[in-house]
Formats: C-alpha cells, sequence, structure tokens
C-alpha cells in the first residue's frame, strides 16, 4: 500500500480543479516536530561527523526536494565515514532518498545494512541513531504494505527515544503509530492516540516545538477526517506562533489551515493562502499558497479571478530556485494544469504562461532528477493537455510513459489516474476492449489503494464523486455497451462485481475509513427464491441486471437519461411524502415500466417470490415497493427488499430462537423533537409478544443502552425515536435522551466489550427516523446505520411516519417474526405487515406502508 507517499489524487485528476498539496500520512522525517532521522543537539553523537560537509550538503538538497542529488552527497559521505556510526547515519539518510524515489526494497537493504553496523557499536550515546533507523524503517515498511512491522518499528524507536528523554523523537513517531494503527483498520485506536499526543503536548512549555507539536497533530488529524478537530489544533499553533512571535511558523500553519479546508469551505480557504502569500518569507511556500489558490478558483469557475492572480503566480516563480527539484517539478505541474481547464473554459483570457512548455520542462527537470514519480505525474499531465487539445494520439503516447512509469515504481496512485486517462483516450479512438482494459487496472488500483483514497474532508463526497465514482460508471458503461449483439456474460459479471464494489466504495468513502470487508457472494448460496435486481443509473442510460438462483445473468438495457430518470425519482418520493391522492401514480407506473416490466417474463419464469434491490443513486431514497404497474403495488406481487450489495451480506436466515428484545425509545418532547405518542404503544406491544428489556424516555441512555447489550444476549434490538439519514457522517444520529447516538457510537453500543461472547444482531429495528430531505445522497446514512451496526439486518424507515400506523406495523411484523410454525423470513414478515396498512382503512396510502424497509440479510 502507498500510504506515505502524497495523496494525490485530488491533486492530479484532471477533473478536479484544486491543485492543494496534502501532508503524507505519515510524519517525513526532516519535517519540524519530526526531524528523528537527524541527530537531535542534545545527544553525543560525533560532532565533526554529523556535520560532515557531504552530509549537510545532502540534508539542504534533500529538504529542497533534489533527491537524486541528495543520495550521491550521501553516499559520498558514507565512503567517507571513518566509523561505523558515520557509515549508519548516511545510510539511513540514503534509505530516505531511495523511499522518496519509490524504491522501497533498495531503502529497506539500506537500513538492514546500517542496523547491523549500529549492532556492533556498544557506546550508548548511539541509541539515537538506532532510534532514526527504526523510524525510517517504519516509513518503508508501511509503503511496503506492511502496517503491523510497521507498527513494532514506531514503537520501538518511541522506546528508545523516551530512554534518552528525546521528546521531539517521541511525539514525531508517535504521530506516525497512529497512521499504521489506521491502516490496520483499528481507527479508534489511533484516535486515542492523537489525543493522547494532544494531552502531551498540553504539559509542554510554549515553544517551538510546541508550535509544529500542535501544527502536526493538525495534520494527523486531517488525515482521519476530524476536520473540526484538526482546524482546532491548527490554530492552536497558529496563536501560539503569534504569541511568540515565530511569523514563518505562523505562514506555514496558515497554509495547513488552507489545505483543512479548501473543500469544505474554499473562500476560507482562499483567505488563508492569501494571508500565507502575504507574510511569509518563504518563496516556495508562497508559490505553493498562490498556485492551491488558483486551483480554488479555478474548480468554483471564478475565471477572471484566476486570471488577475497569474502574473503575481509568473512572478513568484522568479523568486524560486531554479536547481532542478521534486517541489519545482510539482509546481510547474499544478500550474500547468490549472492553466489548462481555465483555457479551456475562458479562450479570452490573456497570459503569457504555456502550459505545454512548463510541462516539457518539468519533464526534462525530472529525468535529470532521476525522479520517476515526478517525471510521470508531469508525462501524465502533458497528455492531459493533448487530451483536452483533443490530440488524442499525443495524449495516449505521454499517457502510456506515465503509466509505464507508475507501474514500475509500483504507485498506485498515479497508476489509477493515468490508466483512467488511457482508457478515455482508447475510447474516444474507438478502441473499447483496450479501453475497458485500462479501465479495469485503473479500478483495481484505486481498490488497492482503499484507505489511502480515504482522505482528509468531511466533504471528501465532491471529491469522491468528481475523481473516483466516474471510474467505476465509465467501466460499467463500456462493458455493458452491445453493439447491437448481447453482452457477454463475462462482462456482465465484471460490470455487476464492479458496481459492487462502487457501493463499497461509496460506504467507505461516507465512513471515512476503508472499514469495510466483502465477501463475493451468490444469490443460489442465499435464496432460491430471490432474484438480485441491479439498476445502474449512467449519464445516457439507465441498464439493469438481475441475477437470478442457478442461472446466467440477465441484462436490461433502456435509453433513459439520467437527467431524465432523476426527476421522475424525486418525483415519486415528494408526492408519497404529502399523501398526495393520486398523483404519485404516474411516477411509480414510469419506474415500474423501467426497472421490473423488462424482467418481468423471467421473474414469473423462475418463480421468483423475493426482490432484493441494490439500488444505484436517487432510487435508494424512494420506497421500492411502491411501484406500480397499474393494477398493483409491487409489494403485493413480491417481498421487496434492499442491500448494499451481495458481497456485504451475511448470509444467515433468521435462527429458530427465542427472539429476546432490547428496546428502547422516547415518547416526549425532546431537544426540539417532537413528541412520539404512539412509541408507548409499539413498546408494550413488544413487551407483549417477545421476552424484552424496556429503556423508555430518561431511561434510554447510551450509558443503559450499553450496560444492557454488555449483559444480555439481545438477538433483537429496537430502537423508537426521531433519528436521521444523511449523506453527511455526522449528520446521521439516533436521538437518546442524553444525547445524539452517531453511527460510530452506535456500533461501539451494540458491541460486547468481549468479542468472544458477542452473538450477532439478528435484527435492527429503527422506527420515526426518516431520511433527510434535499439530500440526494441521505440513503448512504442509511445503509451505512445498517453497515455499521452489525446486525444482519436492519428494518428503518425512509421518513416518519404517523407513529400509530408505525404501532401498528411494528405489532402486525413481531407477530410474524414470533410464530412458532412456518415463521416467515423477515421481507415476508414485513411485507405482510405493509399489506395490512394497505388493507386498513385509514392506512392505504403508501404514504404510511411504504417507507419501511428491510436492509441486508432478507432471510
Amino acid at each position: 500500500m502507498n500510504a506515505s507517499l502524497f495523496k494525490k489524487f485530488i491533486l492530479i485528476n484532471p477533473v478536479v480543479g484544486l491543485v492543494v498539496l496534502f501532508t503524507a500520512m505519515t510524519i517525513d522525517p526532516m519535517r519540524a516536530i519530526a526531524k528523528t532521522t537527524q541527530i537531535p543537539e542534545h545527544t553525543s553523537i560525533n560532532t565533526a561527523q554529523s556535520k560532515s560537509n557531504y552530509i549537510q550538503q545532502g540534508l539542504a538538497a534533500y529538504q529542497a526536494g533534489r533527491y537524486t542529488q541528495a543520495q550521491r552527497l550521501w553516499q559520498q559521505a558514507y565512503k567517507q565515514a571513518h566509523n561505523p556510526s558515520g557509515k549508519a547515519q548516511a545510510l539511513n539518510y540514503l534509505a530516505l532518498t531511495s523511499h522518496k524515489l519509490g524504491a522501497w526494497q533498495e531503502a529497506d537493504e539500506y537500513l538492514t545494512q546500517g542496523w547491523q553496523l549500529l549492532q556492533h557499536e556498544s557506546d550508548p550515546n548511539l541509541r539515537a541513531l538506532k532510534a532514526q533507523n527504526l523510524n525510517t524503517k517504519g516509513r518503508v515498511e508501511l509503503s511496503m504494505g506492511k502496517a503491523e512491522a510497521a507498527l513494532a518499528s514506531w514503537q520501538q524507536a518511541a522506546k528508545i527515544y523516551e530512554e534518552i528523554d528525546d521528546k521531539v523523537g517521541v511525539l514525531g513517531v508517535q504521530i506516525n503509530q497512529a497512521q499504521a494503527w489506521q491502516n490496520l483498520g483499528l481507527y479508534r485506536r489511533a484516535q486515542k492516540l492523537l489525543q493522547q499526543i494532544a494531552q502531551q503536548l498540553e504539559l509542554q512549555d510554549d515553544s517551538s516545538l510546541k508550535v509544529a507539536g500542535w501544527r502536526n497533530l493538525g495534520i494527523a488529524l486531517q488525515t482521519t477526517g476530524d476536520l473540526e478537530l484538526a482546524e482546532s489544533m491548527l490554530n492552536r499553533s497558529l496563536a501560539l506562533s503569534q504569541k511568540l512571535n515565530l511569523p514563518e511558523e505562523s505562514s506555514t500553519t496558515l497554509f495547513n489551515l488552507g489545505n483543512v479546508l479548501a473543500l469544505e469551505n474554499p473562500n476560507r480557504a482562499i483567505d488563508f493562502y492569501q494571508h500565507t502569500a502575504a507574510t511569509t518569507s518563504q518563496p516556495r511556500l508562497r508559490t505553493e499558497a498562490l498556485l492551491n489558490q488558483l486551483g480554488l478558483l479555478v474548480s468554483q469557475q471564478q475565471w477572471q479571478a484566476a486570471a488577475n492572480l497569474l502574473p503575481e503566480i509568473e512572478a513568484s516563480f522568479t523568486d524560486i530556485s531554479t536547481t532542478p527539484n521534486r517541489k519545482l517539478v510539482y509546481l510547474q505541474v499544478n500550474l500547468a494544469k490549472s492553466l489548462i481547464r481555465l483555457n479551456s473554459q475562458q479562450a479570452n483570457i490573456k497570459h503569457s504562461l504555456d502550459s505545454k512548455q512548463l510541462l516539457t520542462k518539468a519533464i526534462e527537470q525530472a529525468q535529470q532528477l532521476k525522479d520517476p514519480q515526478a517525471e510521470s505525474y508531469a508525462l501524465g499531465m502533458l497528455g492531459h493537455f493533448y487530451e483536452s487539445d483533443r490530440q488524442v494520439s499525443l495524449g495516449r503516447k505521454y499517457t502510456q510513459k506515465a503509466v509505464r512509469l507508475a507501474q514500475l515504481i509500483n504507485n498506485a496512485d498515479l497508476t489509477y489516474q493515468w490508466q483512467w486517462q488511457l482508457g478515455r483516450l482508447l475510447d474516444t479512438q474507438g478502441n473499447r476492449q483496450g479501453a475497458i482494459a485500462s479501465y479495469t487496472e485503473a479500478v483495481n488500483a484505486v481498490e488497492s489503494l482503499r484507505s489511502d483514497l480515504i482522505i482528509t474532508n468531511t466533504d471528501m463526497q465532491f471529491s469522491f464523486r468528481e475523481s473516483i465514482e466516474p471510474v467505476y460508471r465509465q467501466l460499467v458503461s463500456l462493458l455493458l455497451t452491445a453493439d447491437g449483439r448481447p453482452v457477454s456474460q463475462d462482462n456482465l459479471i465484471q460490470a455487476r462485481n464492479t458496481i459492487e464494489l462502487l457501493q463499497i466504495a461509496e460506504l467507505n468513502n461516507f465512513f471515512r475509513e476503508a472499514c469495510i470487508d466483502a465477501t463475493p457472494t451468490a444469490i443460489d448460496d442465499i435464496d432460491s427464491e430471490a432474484a438480485v435486481v441491479y439498476p445502474i443509473i449512467l449519464r445516457d442510460r439507465l441498464e439493469i441486471i438481475v441475477s437470478l438462483p442457478n442461472k446466467s445473468l440477465r441484462h436490461y438495457s433502456q435509453a433513459i437519461p439520467q437527467r431524465e430518470l432523476e426527476p421522475v425519482v424525486e418525483k415519486l418520493r415528494q408526492t408519497l411524502q404529502i399523501r398526495s391522492r393520486r398523483s404519485f401514480f404516474q411516477p411509480a407506473q414510469e419506474l415500474y415500466s423501467w426497472l421490473i416490466k423488462p424482467a418481468i417474463e423471467d421473474l414469473n419464469k423462475n418463480e421468483i417470490k423475493t426482490i432484493v434491490f441494490v439500488p444505484d443513486g436517487s432510487l435508494r431514497n424512494i420506497p421500492l415497493a411502491a411501484l406500480h404497474d397499474g393494477k398493483q403495488y409491487l409489494v403485493e406481487q413480491y417481498n421487496v427488499a434492499v442491500t448494499p450489495g451481495l458481497q456485504l451480506l451475511a448470509p444467515a436466515p433468521l435462527e429458530e430462537i427465542e427472539l429476546r428484545t432490547l428496546a428502547a425509545g422516547i415518547t416526549q418532547q425532546r431537544r426540539g423533537f417532537s413528541s412520539l405518542e404512539f412509541v408507548n404503544q409499539e413498546l408494550l406491544d413488544i413487551q407483549a409478544q417477545t421476552d424484552s428489556f424496556v429503556l423508555r424516555d430518561d431511561e434510554f441512555t447510551q450509558s443503559n443502552l450499553r450496560e444492557q447489550i454488555k449483559t444480555a444476549k439481545y438477538p433483537v434490538v429496537h430502537i423508537a425515536t426521531h433519528g436521521q439519514f444523511s449523506s453527511q457522517l455526522d449528520n446521521t444520529f439516533l436521538l437518546a435522551w442524553d444525547d445524539n447516538i452517531k453511527i460510530g457510537e452506535l456500533e461501539e453500543l451494540l458491541t460486547s466489550t468481549d468479542p468472544r461472547k458477542q452473538q450477532a444482531i439478528e435484527l435492527l429495528i429503527l422506527s420515526a427516523c426518516e431520511t433527510a430531505r434535499g439530500d440526494e445522497r441521505a440513503a448512504l446514512g442509511l445503509a451505512g446505520m445498517a453497515v455499521k451496526a452489525g446486525a444482519r439486518t436492519t428494518l428503518a424507515t425512509l421518513w416518519t411516519v404517523y407513529d400509530e400506523s408505525t404501532a401498528l406495523a411494528m405489532d402486525s411484523f413481531y407477530q410474524n417474526i414470533t410464530q412458532t410454525k412456518n415463521r416467515p423470513n423477515k421481507a415476508n414478515a414485513l411485507r405482510r405487515a405493509q399489506l395490512d396498512l394497505l388493507d386498513s382503512t385509514h392506512f392505504s396510502h403508501p404514504y404510511y406502508w411504504a417507507p419501511f424497509v428491510t436492509i441486508g440479510n432478507w432471510l
């Protein structure tokens, strides 16, 4: 996994105009708080050795991004060293440059050689050098996907730094350890470690160390997605640097504050970048701030403001050292990227900057540096320049070169970008098979990055939808392009699997964690009477894939563009929610004709009883049970269930066990939410039908819920309270008496402290919740709640229904699932409850019964 490289998927994506230089996940040993590969001043390493001319020149070259030059200088330092410690120091630095250049195996060999030299040295003053070796070793191991080994190296390094009382070293490697915990999927542990670091910084005296500490902690929190806390830490760093009159520290922190806010609040980010450019005396930092400001202006289509900034940017480049280095290459490429988009939108803007010339120069410099990563970046952007200029053959030529270099150094983030670009170019040339191959490689690269793409921003859904989602959708579109012939089974299988991977990627993006693992599952292994329907919304058409038990996949394509489909979907939701008498029939019937009618013959022929939808996009926000064929609702014909994908399913039926229920609910008005009069009746009905324990009103606190889960086994957990599902993680919650329960907290509450005693929750029922109105991806929160809760099945509502009808529906549902003989599956139990309402006098309108959905396992 390429975790320690810069997260460039925003930075280099041709679609998104941002050029924000996001910080690496691990703290670079050359950065302020983690200069742990350098000899701390308070250790007694041979002074003449540590101040070797070659060592110092190499450090200067490394800091400037001239890694190949630094490598040559440190090779000379190694040759001239007269003792093992001097050679070990040079080898450690050589490992750093190899790591930066993507030569991880070579870096590992340097470190092993250096460690062997240090092992034979008995001088206790060399312990700092051993810690440096271990810190660099951890960075290399994390880059190679060995998170556990990296963690062990950093823990060993931290122990040494503690022994020699090097607070700088300890804080640096602890921040790096947090990234290892994240890569291992232990996000809470990473968060706790970062909180501990914050507490340690509180105890430090006010100093430049504390300034840098707060800043680096803010950067680390940014990578975990906790932007609010990241901003708080950076503001602390800024306030302290201003108090201590450290203007350059202030400028650096202002720049990082801009990075934190770049996607969430671009106008504030621009203010920070402007302030940085106005206050810093560092030419390179000033240029970076100006370029990031330009990228944001371009992304917001503020063309004239962007053009007005160009003369200042052009002048700033003259202040930067013209000696080639990686940073200079990247700055030129980022400028070229913004210019490409600016020129494509506003041909009348006059300026003297030339994208092609900038990129050609950057390529030459990268080649001179022998830096394949920088060269791949520049070559790929030159390919994008030609793609934008409709010079497809040249675009393909340079993109292929960029791909080869990215693959050579095993750089997945660059590989995904350039394979995607190559796929577009091949498709433009009519080479569909070649395009499919490139898109497939791009998706594979994205999948390999997984946790690296969960990046730094609560508004990352913007970047996800622009930078990641199109790769999956465009591949599916190519796979399902028929050209007048039936689509092959191989293509159908790959398209279905790709859309399932997209569902998982969307949920991971929603959680800002790579926390969801998937296992391929066939419908044949789950339910011989169910069909899985994959409606796929593409820009120009609607595709349907149907998976039937023990049958080949079925495929139906309709020329219904996204812009025509989505208004019909929204009309159905709106007309149902306002309880219109008849107007919902038209969209309900139209969607039935698109989604179900093409497959009805296959469904009947195979005696299907349950339709399981893996809904796409806006289709997640509507009750599919309410689709209508002109005579009947879909729920009158089939059991209807929803799942984020078969790969996320725990394929086990509702066990023949006594269904003990933990029920919790709020009946009274609370924190701005209205009272739920019939929740009390709902809870009484549960008590009457199952062995249950009830937490009502002020008894329903997080601590009480946790205690009950911990002390008893409940196959069913029923929560009757207000809640909201949103496409924003922080806006998805359930209302408890004492506080809102957010998704992560719900997972923690429903999980035993002893995993060996943990019993899977068979059924989680969330009544009185709703998906946020006006949020077209709100059902991500519903699916996310279902997945994160760890229950086999979640029963929830798409909107808050009249609570009397909800109580009746829940009573009917419990009557069905508690039958001792011929117990129906959960989807059928819900259908019967919905039909009871449909046949009633007062609640026959789909407003009352349609929003109930089962998510996950329908058995």
